[in-house]
């Protein structure tokens, strides 16, 4: 009989241990695999969601253009497209826009700081002429965080005669 227990100790330890060497070998694989995989869903996710937070930055700032050609007056602008009192003057000047995830903008400093994801900033220059009132703005849009990349830079501007200046703008009152 012990013999025949060695036989069967002797044949059942060599096919089992490299089944199972096999199959851990095999499910490392597939896990790293996976890990990878899942990895780049999730990069992919990020950046769709910034590039949309961009695209919706830049149709803004194309809306507030658009109007500012037309009105020449930066703050009317800026409420037309954000909403009244989103700007807020800084040191410089210039009137500064932040915008949260869902690109509305943020009116307290404890949101901006918080929630604050995309930056835009204007700076105002203006020219009185004999004809009328030439004006320009330039526009600076930044990623807030601590990279403050810069995403946009655009200039646009408004040439208002002075007969509409007396008529309240470029629309026809």
């Amino acid at each position: 009989m012990t013999g025949l227990t060695k036989l069967k100790q002797k044949y059942r330890k060599t096919p089992m241990n490299l089944f199972f060497i096999e199959l851990l070998t095999v499910l490392l694989f597939l896990s790293i695999g996976g890990a990878i995989v899942l990895n780049m869903f999730v990069m992919a996710d990020r950046k769709a969601i910034r590039s949309a937070r961009y695209e919706q930055a830049l149709t803004d700032v194309q809306s507030f253009s658009e109007i500012y050609a037309l009105t020449g007056d930066i703050n009317a602008s800026a409420d037309r497209v954000f909403g009244p009192g989103c700007m807020t003057e800084g040191a410089d000047g210039g009137l500064t826009i932040v915008l949260d995830d869902g690109s509305k903008p943020l009116i307290t400093p404890e949101g901006r700081e918080t929630y604050g994801r995309i930056t835009i900033r204007f700076f105002e220059t203006a020219e009185e002429t004999a004809c009328g009132r030439y004006s320009e703005v330039g526009i600076l849009v930044f990623e807030t965080g601590n990279s403050a990349e810069m995403i946009i830079d655009q200039k646009c501007s408004a040439y208002i005669p002075s007969f509409a200046a007396e008529n309240g703008g470029g629309t026809d009152a």
